[in-house]
């Protein structure tokens, strides 16, 4: 066991690191034939380690993305009830990722004790895309669209891995609980930023974030790339009898494998998102490139 210092504050805990962290389906690697003959062992630490990123994807695009798009908009002028909404929103957030962050920090201070992320990485040159587009909200209301989609996954990644809780790391599930419980309140924060938004959005401009979307979506939300391909990478050094090569061509033939994609997003993952894609027809660019998603009609 670990002892670590419970994500709430109060004291120590013993984490159970010869458990699983994450449900398995919620792995990439579990969802390729290579997968299947590793040892118990190393499944365990891949495990392990993909659920360290994913907490990492939690606290980059709930502190990188929308924390500032939500400072952005309380800056601005809301309906007091959306100004409250926001301000409130915002708060849970932080309260969020600091238990996420204090998992992953003190189950595995190798990676986390000086910086919040290890296996996710920008280059300078995409921290100012990110920080230009998640500053203007207003002019890029896409952040709100994707809060949406994240957050409905999010919810079916906690529910998801509550259903598996005997089999989990009881303090990461007390982690996902927690999280649930405020992003069925987030989703209906988001729709409600949408629905006051998008129609004061000009319709260029509607559609310049629908294409903009679509790219942020297939280059850093979907298929494995760069900073999932590190966890492999990672397993591999602490594991260097494993066949590389052979784990990196299973994780590349993700992007071809339909079953795999539609683990991220489809109409039972993400119903609300999807529904409201249907409404506003500069979305159907993503068709070309979320897995499972035809707009209702076509």
């Amino acid at each position: 066991m670990a002892v670590v210092r419970s994500p709430s504050g109060q004291g120590l805990v013993q984490v159970e690191d010869n458990r699983f962290f994450i449900a398995e389906e919620f792995t990439p690697l579990f969802h390729t034939a290579a997968y299947a003959v590793l040892p118990l062992a190393v499944r365990l630490r891949y495990n392990q380690l993909h659920a360290f990123y994913f907490n990492e994807q939690v606290t980059f695009f709930e502190q990188e993305m929308l924390s500032p798009a939500l400072r952005a908009l309380a800056r601005g002028t809301l309906p007091q009830r959306l100004l409250d909404g926001v301000r409130e929103f915002y708060d849970d957030e932080q309260r969020h990722t600091a238990a996420f962050r204090a998992l992953n920090r003190q189950c595995a201070p190798q990676f986390y004790a000086r910086a919040d992320y290890f296996f996710i990485g920008l280059s300078p040159g995409w921290r100012a895309v990110v920080r230009a587009i998640c500053g203007w909200p207003r002019v890029f209301p896409l952040l709100l669209w994707l809060a949406l989609m994240q957050e409905e996954r999010s919810l079916f990644y906690s529910k998801g891995c509550l259903k598996h809780a005997e089999h989990l790391e009881p303090h990461f599930i007390a982690t996902h609980r927690a999280h649930l419980a405020d992003e069925v309140g987030h989703v209906s924060r988001d729709e409600e930023l949408l629905d006051w938004l998008w129609p004061r959005t000009k319709r260029f401009l509607r559609s310049a974030n629908a294409r903009l979307l679509n790219w942020l979506v297939a280059e850093f939300f979907l298929f494995p790339k760069r900073s999932g391909l590190r966890v492999v990478k990672q397993l591999i050094r602490e594991f260097p009898q494993l066949n590389g090569v052979a784990l990196h061509d299973a994780m590349a033939g993700l992007d071809a494998n339909d079953a795999y994609g539609r683990t991220l997003y489809s109409r039972a993952i993400t119903p609300r998102t999807f529904a409201r894609f249907d409404r506003h027809p500069e979305f159907g660019l993503l068709t070309r490139t979320l897995p499972g998603y035809v707009p209702l009609g076509s």
